[in-house]
């Protein structure tokens, strides 16, 4: 096995990774990741044990990034597991094929059946593929729609799950109909009747996020997806920003198709994302890229793996990502980051000049809270949170605040002086 120093010496490694400190490429591959913090420091001093994770990233300390909801950032373990696998790939020592995109090899397996255990489905109902939107895409462009044929969207869709509609509405005359989400929402039952008085004797399918982009809200998806099973309609799920955010039983919610992208909250590579397809659906679903297994329906959801020659290390990333996750745990991440966008919630609550979009529930948010102006804009919060290198997602009409596990308290009061600030000016 190679040497990640020795090559940093020979090589022309250190030309493609200019662009960092030269403390980041020592960390990145010359010396090991830092140990996780013993589960003990947990038990006995949470905020030392969170304190000490945060040595497990590259983020600098004068910034502050708040914006996982666009890209999460990737700890040290799992970006060594994908340089590693990249190097050792150009070695061409293994019997297999050092990529993704064809044939299933022993790494992509590994990392399939680890997945479907995560996500409580089978191995033959998972697809690996690039990101939330190439999914999304393998579904729209998969299912045999007519003209006049409805597909039930929201409001808050992201380009990734919407534009797929859009060019079968363009294409082949399909209708898309939109359900307005209440912001916030009052209640499970508030949500699932909007959607029952859009349907219509047209509608094919419901394809909704689970996790909205626009204000972060929790979708009901199980009271949603019994609600198109009871109407007979197919039910697809953009669940981009779900994996790593909220716990995920894909089985339970009972939907048709489920679109991911761990590359979010997960904080794995950028370049991995995940389909599940109920297997009584693969049959009747096209290839969105046809290769040359595009008829081998004995290979189940993997058939729309075939996408042509990819990066096989981010998925050897997106393992590693995995395993990161369950090292530390996912109901302690989960309890970590819904208390840290509980805090958020709670500063915002005490200021009348803003109203909360999403969070109005426990159950209507995870790791991220929204909010608005009640009159006028927050350009003025956007200019001071620049001013102190403060990454939000947003603009002047609304404002998204991400938090997760390498969010420290002080990040937050970093925030909120940047709140109040621009909110008083």
């Amino acid at each position: 096995m190679f040497d990640r120093r020795e090559f940093l010496r020979q090589s022309t490694l250190a030309a493609l990774l200019a662009g960092l400190p030269a403390l980041a490429k020592e960390q990145v591959l010359c010396a090991p990741a830092p140990p996780l913090p013993p589960s003990r420091l947990y038990e006995t001093d949470a905020e030392a044990y969170w304190r000490q994770l945060r040595q497990q990233w590259l983020l600098p300390a004068d910034r502050v990034n708040l914006n996982c909801g666009s890209v999460g950032c990737t700890p040290l373990p799992v970006l060594q597991a994908m340089v590693d696998h990249l190097l050792h790939a150009e070695e061409f020592t293994e019997p297999y094929y050092p990529w993704f995109g064809y044939e299933e090899n022993p790494p992509l397996r590994e990392l399939r059946d680890a997945l479907a255990a995560f996500l409580n489905i089978s191995r033959d109902e998972l697809a690996l593929v690039r990101n939330a939107t190439e999914a999304n895409n393998t579904v729209g462009n998969g299912l045999d729609l007519r003209a006049g044929d409805e597909v039930l969207l929201t409001d808050q869709e992201h380009p990734g799950g919407r534009c797929i509609w859009e060019l079968k509405a363009a294409r082949y005359g399909i209708r898309l109909r939109e359900v307005v989400l209440p912001k916030p929402p009052a209640s499970v039952e508030q949500i699932v009747e909007a959607f029952e008085q859009a349907i219509t004797p047209r509608t094919r399918i419901i394809a909704f996020s689970h996790i909205t982009t626009v204000t972060g809200v929790v979708l009901p998806v199980r009271e949603l997806c019994a609600l198109a099973r009871q109407k007979g309609l197919l039910a697809h799920v953009d669940g981009a920003h779900a994996i790593g955010q909220i716990p995920l039983d894909i089985r339970a919610l009972d939907c048709d198709f489920y679109a991911s992208s761990p590359h979010k909250w997960l904080l794995a590579p950028k370049g991995t994302g995940f389909l599940f397809i109920r297997e009584p659906l693969q049959s009747q679903l096209w290839v969105h890229t046809a290769s040359g297994s595009w008829r081998d329906e004995s290979l189940k959801a993997y058939r729309f793996s075939n996408l042509g020659t990819s990066n096989l290390s981010v998925m050897v990333g997106l393992k590693a990502a995995l395993d990161f996750y369950q090292a530390i745990g996912p109901d302690r991440i989960y309890r970590r980051i819904h208390e840290m966008a509980g805090r958020v919630r709670a500063h915002l609550e005490q200021r009348p000049e803003v109203r909360i979009v999403n969070a109005s529930a426990d159950a209507f948010y995870g790791g991220m809270v929204s909010f608005e102006p009640v009159r006028g804009s927050l350009q003025k919060v956007l200019d001071e949170c620049a001013r102190r290198r403060i990454r939000v997602a947003g603009g002047p009409e609304r404002i998204r605040i991400s938090t997760h596990i390498f969010t420290l308290p002080e990040d937050l009061e970093r925030f909120f002086e940047a709140l109040d600030a621009g909110l008083a000016a």
